[in-house]
């Protein structure tokens, strides 16, 4: 595990204020009588009374979003081959003890850059929440986590605040995290032998533990928030596995496809909404400079941010300004940095979406995408080091170039998935004829897999919480995973 660090005399000063100030508050308290009991059973029935909108707003995680809604959330932890532990949230109903087994496939949803899981539960209304109605349709929903965002800050060995921690970008979320995840996942749904489940029959019979059907696959019940026990799966010696992503969720899915090509034979479907794959350049002059300089040169954004991670102070921000000043500050950002206009995305949904939207990432993970931006070509992190060149080949990019060739992701070798993608002709942060090109040219196996679907006039986040996207994504997206059951 981690060693710290240690205590800075001011951090000790500082906790010890700290700790006497809570004790004063309460003797003040027990002084003037106040009950700690009563005022959170007041708290308590404020909620209650609260709007739907404002129990979004005011949780702290997935478990309490969802919750809100009637589902909850199992947590399961997978360990990357480099040490990293990432929380997945496996989606279920609140008033259903156990799921009823069925041949469906495993869906499994992962989220964009600067974001986490929540990202996909954020719906102001369920027909906008694509995972509540996966799981009212009888799929098994996974929620992934990349590694440094709220839900996955831990490592085995490295510190958080330990700048080699932050030291990810795409090649990390590509080569460790998705396949890990995936293999974690099919895992738990293998066969592990049937004398642990008889051994857990009589303890489980309370959590009513359903007999095995004639293939001697056994419904998941219900035990604890852990995934200690396997034997509370279905046993199958494999599982079908839907991948659905968003913006860097589908890059991130391709990159991996194309470093494992035996990836391939485990996804059953890849389905794409806002595939970010070699994006357009941000839509302000002055941003579209720094995207320039930065790709040029790795130490221009470490400069100004550091080597750590990006973002970490914007939990804050999002509840010291409260949701109606933060929206607006959101939608002037997304206006200046990409020219989305916002207007297919309605008020409430903003103010529900807009206060969990971001999380941490490593500000490596954002010059990445700044480098394949720059470059117009999905590819490795470059270092834009001198190592291995002299200092006048690297005085020029073309006399760099001729020495250093970036490492590419080789998608257009090794992809062979049925894929469905949805994107919008407002979205500059997708190229959809560069993504089709390079998915289809030079690869015979995808061009009859790959299906593209246009939404008129939607922006990138419109796939998610657009005021039509039930119509326009997810009902097309349940249909054709019936149609692929069938």
């Amino acid at each position: 595990m981690p060693v710290h660090k240690e205590i800075s005399t001011f951090s000790t000063v500082y906790h010890v204020v700290l700790l006497i100030l809570k004790v004063a508050v309460l003797y003040i308290q027990m002084l003037l009588g106040i009950n700690k009991n009563e005022a959170v059973k007041g708290n308590s029935t404020s909620r209650e009374k609260a709007s739907f909108k404002d129990k979004i707003i005011d949780a702290k995680d997935f478990n309490e979003i969802v919750a809100i809604s009637g589902y909850r959330a199992r947590e399961h932890v997978v360990t990357t081959r480099d040490g990293y532990l990432l929380v997945v949230h496996k989606l279920e109903k609140i008033h259903s003890d156990f799921a009823t087994y069925t041949s469906k496939p495993v869906v499994y949803m992962h989220h964009g850059l600067l974001t986490n899981s929540e990202l996909w539960v954020l719906g102001s209304t369920k027909e906008k929440t694509l995972p509540y109605l996966l799981v009212d349709a009888g799929y098994d929903v996974y929620l992934g986590n990349n590694r440094g965002n709220k839900y996955s800050r831990k490592h085995l060995k490295l510190s958080a605040s330990d700048p080699k921690f932050w030291d990810f970008s795409l090649d990390e979320f590509s080569y460790f995290d998705i396949p890990d995840t995936i293999e974690y996942i099919q895992n738990l749904y293998k066969t592990k032998g049937r004398d642990n489940v008889v051994s857990r029959m009589n303890w489980a019979s309370s959590e009513r533990l359903s007999i095995p059907n004639d293939t001697g696959s056994l419904t998941p019940i219900s035990l604890s928030n852990s995934t200690s026990t396997l034997a509370t799966y279905p046993t199958q010696d494999t599982v079908d596995v839907v991948y659905i992503g968003f913006s860097q969720g589908c890059s991130q899915l391709v990159a991996s496809l194309s470093l494992y090509p035996e990836l391939n034979s485990k996804i059953k479907m890849f389905i794409g909404l806002s595939p970010a794959i070699i994006p357009s350049n941000l839509n302000h002059p002055i941003f579209k400079l720094i995207v320039n300089q930065t790709a040029s040169d790795n130490a221009f954004l470490y400069s100004i941010f550091g080597r750590r991670a990006i973002l970490p102070s914007v939990s804050f921000w999002s509840t010291a300004f409260g949701a109606k000043i933060y929206e607006i500050i959101v939608d002037k950002s997304l206006s200046l940095l990409f020219g989305w206009t916002g207007v297919n995305i309605s008020k409430d949904q903003k103010l529900v979406g807009y206060p969990h939207m971001f999380s941490n990432s490593s500000v490596k993970s954002l010059l990445h995408w700044f480098q394949i931006i720059k470059a117009g070509r999905f590819q490795m992190f470059d270092e834009t080091c001198s190592c291995g060149l002299t200092r006048l080949s690297s005085l020029s990019s073309k006399s760099k170039a001729k020495g250093n060739r970036v490492t590419p992701f080789p998608i257009t070798d090794h992809l062979n998935v049925p894929m469905y993608l949805f994107y919008g002709d407002s979205d500059i942060l997708v190229d959809i004829e560069k993504t089709k090109s390079l998915i289809v040219d030079n690869n015979v196996q995808m061009q009859d897999k790959l299906k593209v679907e246009l939404c008129e006039n939607y922006e990138h986040m419109d796939t998610l919480w657009g005021d039509h996207v039930y119509e326009d994504v997810f009902r097309k997206i349940l249909m054709e995973l019936d149609k692929m059951d069938k």
